[in-house]
């Protein structure tokens, strides 16, 4: 079986042979290390998860992605994923720069070839993925919570960092193997609905999906990418109209087929 949906993707990992000489290099370079949540996005950076992306934003599609959910080559992207740092670590680098990004074990998990580095403005930024900037809402927090200097640029992932077994291609694979046809995936929310119409569609059901952002429409939309990228092929509709209305809109740049509560196929 020779499913589009299940073959393998672009992966930002390196060759075990490139990741040593990377990891012998990177003692020369600063290094940031991780929060939890920018380890999350990392490892769906690395597999592929987050394709079409080839590393974190630069500000030219980060201001693009902020102001039509689109990157500046016009791929549908609604959510920025950008690496967030403080102002002294920021001090230390410059674009043109190579920085090692470890993780809670110290472990260099990635290298980072900065080519942008700014102060991004979070009024602007939350007004745009939150429709407020109100301090109480679940996305300023977390956004508040973020170091206030932005990097981005292309980002080479060592081997052996992180858990890819269940990585996109590790889910690719498993649906290959099992000779899969439909891989529904949903938000976790609907996770028992969708549980019982995986069974009736003679389904798999897919439950991945990226740390929760608090965007919205924007984020269902970005975590509809995601799913697609780790092998769905259908996906059960939330119940918020908004959000609904967003996937049918973009159905088409998001490749999967669209269900409802029953299970019939969404125009």
């Amino acid at each position: 079986m020779n499913l589009p949906h299940h073959q393998p993707i672009r992966a930002l990992l390196v060759s075990p042979e490139a990741g040593q000489k990377l990891r012998a290099e990177a003692g020369r370079m600063a290094a940031w290390d991780l929060t939890a949540r920018q380890v999350a996005d990392l490892e769906l950076l690395t597999g592929g998860g987050f394709l079409p992306l080839r590393g974190f934003l630069t500000q030219a599609d980060y201001d693009s992605v902020l102001a039509g959910m689109r990157l500046t080559t016009g791929a549908l992207w609604p959510m920025p994923v950008v690496l967030e740092v403080g102002a002294d670590f920021a001090a230390q680098v410059d674009p043109g720069e190579d920085i090692a990004l470890r993780g809670p074990d110290g472990a260099v998990m990635a290298i980072l070839s900065v080519t942008d580095k700014w102060s991004p403005d979070r009024a602007r930024e939350a007004e745009l993925l939150f429709g407020s900037a109100d301090p109480a809402h679940p996305g300023v927090t977390l956004q508040r919570a973020a170091g206030p200097i932005c990097l981005g640029g292309p980002v080479k992932g060592l081997p052996g960092a992180g858990d890819t077994r269940r990585g996109p291609n590790g889910w690719r694979a498993h649906f290959r193997a099992q000779g899969r046809e439909r891989v529904l995936a949903c938000d976790p929310a609907d996770a028992a609905v969708a549980a019982r119409l995986a069974g009736e569609l003679g389904a798999e059901l897919l439950a991945v999906g990226a740390e929760p952002r608090h965007a919205g429409g924007r984020e269902t939309l970005w975590q509809a990418l995601i799913r697609r990228n780790h092998g769905a092929t259908h996906l059960l509709l939330p119940a918020d109209p908004a959000a609904r209305a967003l996937l049918r809109q973009y159905r088409d740049e998001i490749g999967l087929e669209l269900v409802d509560g029953e299970g019939r196929s969404i125009p």
